[in-house]
């Protein structure tokens, strides 16, 4: 990289972490990368969450803070960012932590391109376990430049069990202009997976991507009771809808017809993995009928979009779903429901 400090502008959507924040903020404003702007948008926090962003701002000249009414966690970074004055932007959210020289280090790979994205590792905090988990990006680490983009990543984003790249806005720095290139296609609707509807379009346009060998820089919090992992009867719905959002994406971008043709394909099988989602969340559903419910929902959308669509899966979890999606009768799901359940308490 050439001599240079560029400014990174870190957002940090802020809702109702008041428990959390104050571990987070310290592990962004003590970072060995000086050359940052903290932007803080709290979305309608009804805890105690907007005084503290408040206070850590008067402690450093650094921290931003804008309050907005409460619209979600897409509204507020999509606020954050067009408030950002950074070349680089980096998200963390308010209820997660990272090292204290993960800006240096992503700094460090960049090349001063303007449509480019690092990308870190990140570690899995399970908090009532006390355990920790490392993951490592699914793409083999290296620098890739478009060509490389083109026939070695864009193929491979979509459709897997396991992502190529994940599509967490976090643990990466992104050259600003990729995010607000794309801002077009987000929707604060989609409250499922919805950093795909800005991470896919932003890795389709950029010139440059690393992927970082080590870097282990990002503690995702990964608390049971969270609202990610309750039961959403709006679930299937959402998944739908970033469905037709990615499909718009790629009708967009894509204009040679084969190309367009395969990542149709490809987005048929993402959405099949997306969709077990879904079926987990009946699963983990006390409401009455859950399994006549699942098995309408697959044979709908087995009519609307996917038919017989085909995907392959590894994992013991995976395969599970996967009988259900194709054999959704009563005893399996029943089955199924008792095992998520037991995986649950644990």
């Amino acid at each position: 990289m050439e001599n240079r400090d560029p400014l990174v502008s870190i957002i940090v959507p802020v809702f109702n972490t008041q428990d959390y924040l104050q571990e987070c903020l310290n592990s962004i404003r003590e970072q060995s990368y000086k050359n940052l702007e903290i932007i803080l948008v709290d979305d309608g926090s009804t805890d105690q969450s907007a005084i503290l962003c408040e206070e850590f701002a008067r402690k450093d000249h650094r921290i931003r803070v804008f309050h907005k009414k409460n619209g979600g966690l897409m509204s507020a970074w999509t606020y954050g960012i067009k408030e950002a004055y950074g070349e680089y932007v980096s998200f963390v959210d308010s209820d997660d932590w990272i090292e204290l020289d993960m800006i240096e280090g992503l700094v460090r790979e960049a090349s001063g391109n303007a449509r480019e994205i690092i990308c870190s590792n990140y570690i899995i905090e399970k908090m009532q376990r006390k355990d920790s988990i490392k993951v490592r990006q699914g793409l083999e680490p290296g620098y890739y430049g478009r060509e490389e983009i083109e026939n070695k990543i864009i193929p491979q984003l979509l459709g897997n069990e396991i992502r190529k790249i994940h599509s967490s806005r976090c643990m990466k720095l992104i050259s600003k202009d990729l995010i607000l290139d794309n801002l077009k296609f987000t929707n604060d609707k989609i409250t499922m997976g919805e950093d795909l509807s800005i991470m896919y379009p932003a890795l389709l346009d950029a010139d440059r991507i690393v992927i970082m060998k080590e870097g282990y820089y990002y503690h995702y919090r990964y608390v049971n009771s969270s609202i990610v992992h309750k039961y959403n009867p709006l679930l299937n719905e959402k998944i739908g809808l970033l469905y037709n959002t990615m499909r718009m994406i790629i009708l967009t971008k894509i204009p040679e017809e084969e190309k367009q043709k395969f990542l149709l394909e490809k987005l048929k099988q993402e959405y099949l993995f997306l969709f077990f989602l879904v079926i987990k969340n009946e699963l983990r559903s006390e409401v009455k009928g859950y399994h006549k419910r699942l098995r309408q929902q697959i044979l709908d959308i087995k009519e609307k979009e996917l038919g017989d669509v085909q995907i392959e899966v590894d994992s013991i979890a995976n395969k599970i779903l996967y009988l259900i999606w194709q054999k959704p009768n009563k005893v399996i799901i029943e089955a199924a429901k008792i095992a998520i359940n037991l995986f649950d308490k644990r």
